[in-house]
């Protein structure tokens, strides 16, 4: 009797309302959300695709390899909007007083972890998405695994008992050196020193890049671009770049040093250098300890250059494709630094952001897609960390003012070096062609790893949208809502072009940092010694898989044995092609180079190359030659180089436009394997270019 009343008092407190957290109202939201997402995407993807991602007005060489997927570059646009309106709504309804009954809450919570975890499983068992080479791409083996879950139950378990732990005296004392500021500056060496090793396999000379792996050969338009500033050439203007603004930054060290290759991969390893050090800055305030900060760090370097080709001596990494360091990282990640400053500050005095959105529009001119990401996730780091009630008309004063100034800053540099505003075309012109006009693309295929990559960036917005319902407007949840942000728009370079594993190695870098973070929250939550919750163990095995990349950490005295070598072919200098250009053309001389260094080859002949791009590699579609030989006539240029093999039939194509095969010169030239032809279009022939 006694205890049939005991139960009924239980059942009782159990079944009664109680307030619910921030964070279980995460939780509780995750399901209708996800349910409103799926429906947006199976009604809205196809139509807003043809609408956002219409068939650009191109026509490739080899209409053959274009893959067009508007219906998923649509599909993933909603995904993104929709997880920032997930963690919006988990910040807005936080802050209120809900009460739900104890039964009902728990077996939400329960259900919906369970179906994370399921599908969280699934993605990870299912077999590596096939590459487009007949092998498969595996990221992490079994090792790896084991490694990374014996040290999520040993922090877990320290996470639990760390209420009995802390007070003694060791700990303490460990805590006080940790803190001081000898050890902050010994951090701060360990965390340059480490950089720069892991840097040391971007360095490379004209001797030396034939020896690395056969996909190095990619960093050859990177190079060019800037070689085509030296080449009187102006991005924004009438060059066609990757990135706007780096080449500009980049030919100076390349004018002070000749234009050799070495000076241009110095170059690209500083810059690439200082913005990981600002990232390292980011995890320092967010964990408002140097130490902490470094322990985080160390892994994020490490995955974010995640090997992908090669040996530990001559490896080919997202930290060596210069394409991705410094040319899209860079500016956010400045930005993120910036960010996280400016939140740290905002705490102790009020502070105008106007220069944050100068950086933020610098960024986003110099690559849209990276940069605009970044704009987006500065603009919701600093909307999270905003006290409720405060007026948000002075930060839209400060954006329009920073972004107007980052427009006359590059308005002005144009107007001196060229005389010419910028073309707002030759921002997407890449995009056009290679992502909306699917030259090289690749579908996506399923789920797998990049699944789990895209939950980390939601569930990086769905906790800085908890701890800000929670009051907490720190540097910890700006920067978590700035990694998901920009997690989400550096992963659109895997689902809106080339979905293959390669390429999902370029998102490691972001993925990893969020991970760093959710770390950081997951202790953080952990800290009186409760439990660590499922969610919270999934960020601690990922976090696991990051410090297991520390391996890969590059032999330093090979590579510096391997940067001192000077025996090779030199690829990147071309000297068959210079010397005929040389002979064949008058100083100064406009012609077209289609070579993969030709702006440097020119340069180095004592000629303009005035072709927009870098190369055939960058020019798949037929309007593009048509407009490098409009270039050509507009300039008075007569004389079209070929070194390389072409998409198409280059005399066929060339003959349409008057000009004629003058000469060939036999034999390989540089690692492109190809003769020299010369075509030249007579002094007479006005036909127009068509």
């Amino acid at each position: 009797m006694r205890g049939g009343a005991r139960s009924a008092r239980g059942g009782s407190r159990a079944d009664a309302a109680e307030p619910v957290s921030p964070g279980d109202v995460a939780w509780l939201l995750a399901a209708p959300c996800a349910a409103l997402t799926a429906l947006a995407v199976a009604a809205l993807a196809s139509p807003l695709g043809a609408i956002l991602f219409a068939r650009p007005d191109v026509h490739y060489w080899n209409p053959s390899v274009a893959v067009r997927k508007p219906g998923t570059q649509a599909a993933y646009l909603l995904v993104a909007a929709a997880a920032v309106a997930y963690g919006a709504a988990i910040a807005g309804l936080g802050r209120r007083p809900i009460r739900m009954r104890r039964g009902v809450r728990r077996a939400i919570l329960g259900a919906t972890e369970a179906a994370v975890l399921a599908f969280v499983l699934a993605c990870w068992l299912r077999p590596s998405h096939p590459a487009v080479v007949p092998a498969t791409h595996q990221y992490f083996n079994r090792s790896t695994v084991i490694a990374s879950a014996l040290l999520t139950a040993a922090v877990a378990a320290a996470v639990r008992w760390r209420g009995r732990i802390r007070r003694a005296e060791l700990v303490a004392r460990l805590g006080r050196i940790a803190r001081s500021r000898r050890a902050s500056a010994v951090c701060v060496v360990v965390a340059v020193l480490a950089t720069v090793v892991w840097l040391l396999p971007a360095l490379y000379s004209d001797a030396g890049i034939d020896k690395g792996p056969d996909e190095l050969l990619v960093n050859a338009y990177v190079f060019d671009e800037a070689s085509a500033v030296l080449d009187h050439r102006s991005p924004l203007v009438n060059m066609a770049t990757y990135a706007s603004l780096w080449p500009y930054v980049t030919a100076l060290p390349l004018r002070a040093f000749g234009g050799t290759y070495l000076a241009f991969t110095a170059s690209m390893a500083t810059i690439t250098g200082l913005c990981l050090l600002a990232v390292y800055d980011v995890l320092r305030r967010a964990v408002r300890s140097a130490a902490l900060g470094l322990a985080l760090y160390l892994p994020c370097l490490a995955t974010g250059f995640f090997t992908q080709e090669g040996t530990s001596t001559a490896r080919y990494d997202p930290g060596n494709y210069f394409g991705m360091f410094p040319l899209r990282y860079a500016g956010p990640y400045f930005l993120a630094c910036l960010t996280a400053r400016h939140i740290d500050l905002q705490q102790r005095r009020s502070r105008g952001c106007a220069l944050l959105f100068v950086v933020a529009g610098l960024s986003a001119v110099n690559n849209l897609d990276f940069g605009l990401a970044a704009l987006a996730a500065t603009a919701v780091a600093l909307l999270a960390c905003k006290p409720p009630g405060r007026d948000w008309r002075p930060l839209a004063r400060d954006a329009a003012v920073g972004l107007g100034c980052a427009l006359a800053l590059v308005c002005a540099l144009t107007l001196l070096r060229a005389g010419s505003l910028p073309d707002p075309g030759l921002l997407t012109r890449y995009g056009r062609v290679f992502v909306v006009g699917g030259f090289g693309n690749v579908d996506l295929s399923g789920i797998g790893l990049h699944m789990i990559v895209t939950l980390t960036f939601v569930a990086a917005i769905a906790t800085a949208g908890a701890r800000a319902a929670g009051g907490h407007r720190d540097v910890l949840t700006g920067m978590l809502a700035w990694s998901g942000v920009f997690g989400f728009g550096a992963n659109a370079y895997f689902y809106l072009y080339r979905s293959v594993p390669e390429v999902l190695l370029n998102v490691f870098s972001i993925w990893s940092v969020a991970l760093a973070l959710l770390l950081v929250a997951t202790l953080r939550a952990g800290s009186g010694g409760r439990r660590i919750a499922l969610p919270g163990l999934m960020a601690l095995f990922g976090f696991g898989l990051a410090v297991c990349s520390l391996p890969q950490l590059p032999p330093p005295g090979a590579q510096l044995r391997r940067i001192r070598a000077d025996a090779g072919t030199k690829p990147f200098s071309i000297p068959t092609l210079r010397r005929v250009i040389a002979r064949e053309t008058s100083r100064g001389e406009r012609v077209v180079v289609l070579a993969p260094v030709g702006h440097r080859v020119a340069r180095d002949a004592g000629v303009v190359d005035v072709a927009p791009y870098t190369g055939f590699s960058q020019m798949p579609a037929r309007e593009q030659l048509d407009e490098t030989l409009a270039i050509l006539e507009r300039e008075h240029g007569r004389k079209v180089f070929v070194a390389a093999r072409p998409f198409f039939n280059a005399g066929a194509a060339l003959a349409r436009h008057g000009f004629q095969l003058r000469r060939t010169w036999s034999g390989p030239v540089g690692w492109a394997d190809a003769p020299v032809s010369l075509y030249e279009r007579p002094a007479g022939d006005r036909r127009a270019v068509r």
